[in-house]
C-alpha cells in the first residue's frame, strides 16, 4: 500500500528523533519479553547491536520476529493514553560481521552512539540484528491510527 506523502513524512521525523526502539519478542515456547535497544536504520531496515546473553536476542534469532516500536516520551505528550507512536511487525535476521553491509550500520552507530560501538563490536556474544518492518501502524492521538507498511524510508 503507498503511503501519502504527508504520512510518510511524519513518520520519518518521528523515527528519527528516537534513539531507541521497544521490542516485543517471544520465546520458541511462548514466553514473551519487552525490552529496548538503541538503533540505526539504513535502506528500509532498523538494526540493532544485541548480546547474545539478552532473552530477547535468543527470542529474535529463534523465531526470526519481532514487534518493533517507537514511542514519544512521556514528559512530551500531552496525554499518555494518546502518545504518539508507530509500531511494526518485523522480520528478523542476523547479519554477519564480514557482510558488506555491517560496515556501513556499524559506522552508523558510531555516529549515533559514539565509542561503546567500538566496545561491542568487539565483544564475541553481540550480533548485529536486521529488523525488516513489515505492517504497522502510526498512532497520532486519540482515533488517529493509520495503517502503513514498511519504514518508510
Amino acid at each position: 500500500m503507498n503511503q501519502p506523502n504527508e504520512v510518510a513524512s511524519e513518520v520519518r521525523e518521528f523515527i528519527s528523533r528516537c534513539k531507541t526502539v521497544i521490542l516485543s519478542t517471544v520465546s520458541g515456547n511462548g514466553e514473551p519479553n519487552a525490552s529496548y535497544a538503541p538503533f540505526v536504520h539504513e535502506a528500509g531496515a532498523i538494526y540493532v547491536l544485541v548480546s547474545g546473553l539478552a532473552k530477547h536476542t535468543s527470542n529474535l534469532l529463534s523465531t526470526g520476529q519481532c514487534h518493533a516500536m517507537f514511542i514519544a516520551d512521556e514528559k512530551d505528550s500531552v496525554n499518555v493514553f494518546a502518545r504518539k507512536r508507530v509500531s511494526y511487525t518485523c522480520e528478523v535476521q542476523v547479519v554477519p560481521r564480514d557482510a558488506p553491509l555491517a560496515p556501513i550500520v556499524f559506522g552508523k552507530m558510531r555516529d549515533q552512539f559514539g565509542p561503546t560501538i567500538e566496545t561491542l563490536i568487539g565483544l564475541s556474544d553481540f550480533r548485529l540484528v536486521e529488523l525488516l518492518p513489515g505492517q504497522g501502524v502510526w498512532v497520532r492521538g486519540f482515533a488517529q491510527a493509520i495503517p502503513i507498511h514498511g519504514l518508510l524510508s
